[in-house]
């Protein structure tokens, strides 16, 4: 495990998202941290065969983080040999009564983080320790190592506030490009080094697989009760499915938001995989691209010079995954419809976090995308 001494200045921590001016929340599931650092250090002693001693301090929620799932920023000192060393852990818990996604798959998550690590070319934190037992701290959880990074958070929009404003062009643009590298090499991971994502029960191709399993998820988030606009969204999905469909691995939220970088504004981590899948990487350039609008025109911000338009996005991704973006407007309608869905989970729980996500303006997207015709998207 690697000891980590003294952590760099003015950077954030790895699930941590937060503004320069520390203005993010913090999202408390209402856990007693006290009651579970014992729990946890007992628990940790079971991992580690030469401990013979742990204790764990400073457990925190990371700020800016966490509306989707419990995530615990925490510290352990461990005895071993005679020696004792300092780690700088993360503890993510399924989630409780608060669940923003539909059956999310805790297995999956850390089974896909560790294939990728171990595979090299997606960076993404190490996992260490997955448990199963609900008894142990309410629900399933695993152990990851904690990395560094900042994050271009959406409170306040990256485009109006924070570090990316505060840099130069050259510098977004480099920071664009290694996040575009990085969401290029999601969707060059081999398929069969990811395939226990495969949900056969759920349909015999991949877009099959992800519509079936959005429209239960509609029908759960909603209470039974899914709005007509909603239902006549999934009805058009169903009935323009583009009939080419690859499985490929879908990272599932991906944006900048979910990525980490250094002070040289490389990547250095990509998080949150609770929507990965087979559905292919069709739906992962809609779903950044759906964003990138969001967090800039969508809400009246002008993307930051340096930024990739979206069709600079879109080449970028052509020429280094190495496939056309077909069907494009189909999976833009997708994304809309499945932020739609979340969005719909969101109110139902209160959620005051995701409020965006439950307003009109995102329950309205995916009818006033199936309006348009394809390409006619401003770049």
């Amino acid at each position: 495990m690697r000891t980590h001494e003294q952590g760099p200045s003015q950077i954030s921590d790895p699930v941590r998202k937060f503004d320069d001016a520390g203005a993010s929340p913090v999202f408390s599931k209402g856990r007693d941290l006290e009651q579970t650092r014992p729990r946890l250090a007992t628990w940790l002693l079971g991992q580690i065969p030469d401990a013979t001693e742990i204790e764990v301090d400073h457990l925190a929620y990371p700020v800016g983080s966490g509306l989707s799932n419990e995530t615990i920023l925490f510290e352990a000192r461990i005895r071993s040999n005679g020696q004792v060393r300092m780690e700088e852990l993360v503890l993510r818990i399924h989630p409780g009564s608060y669940q923003i996604y539909f059956e999310p798959d805790f297995r999956n998550q850390f089974d896909l983080l560790r294939a990728l690590h171990i595979d090299g070319g997606v960076r993404v934190p190490e996992v260490l320790w997955y448990e199963p037992d609900h008894d142990i701290l309410g629900h399933e959880f695993f152990v990851m190592r904690r990395i560094w990074g900042r994050v271009p958070v959406s409170k306040p929009v990256y485009n109006a506030a924070g570090w990316l404003v505060d840099a130069t062009p050259a510098e977004r643009r480099r920071a664009w490009t290694a996040a575009m590298e990085q969401l290029c090499r999601v969707h060059l991971v081999p398929v069969d080094e990811v395939s226990f994502l495969d949900k056969p029960a759920l349909g015999q191709r991949p877009l099959e697989q992800m519509l079936n399993y959005w429209g239960q998820a509609l029908s759960w988030s909603s209470g039974g009760q899914p709005s007509e606009a909603a239902q006549e969204t999934l009805r058009w999905l169903r009935e323009n499915i583009p009939e080419e469909q690859e499985p490929g691995l879908s990272w599932g939220d991906a944006r900048i938001g979910n990525m980490m970088f250094d002070d040289d504004f490389n990547v250095v981590g990509v998080v949150d995989w609770e929507q990965a899948s087979l559905a292919g990487p069709m739906q992962d350039l809609a779903w950044w691209l759906q964003f990138d609008d969001h967090h800039s025109t969508r809400q009246g911000i002008p993307r930051l010079d340096g930024l990739g338009t979206r069709q600079e996005t879109i080449d970028f991704w052509e020429e280094r995954v190495g496939r056309r973006a077909d069907d494009l407007h189909w999976h833009e309608v997708c994304s809309a419809f499945k932020l739609t869905v979340i969005g719909t989970r969101v109110r139902r729980i209160g959620g005051a976090g995701g409020l965006e996500l439950a307003s009109s303006r995102v329950a309205d997207e995916p009818t006033r995308l199936i309006g348009q015709t394809e390409g006619s998207a401003d770049a």
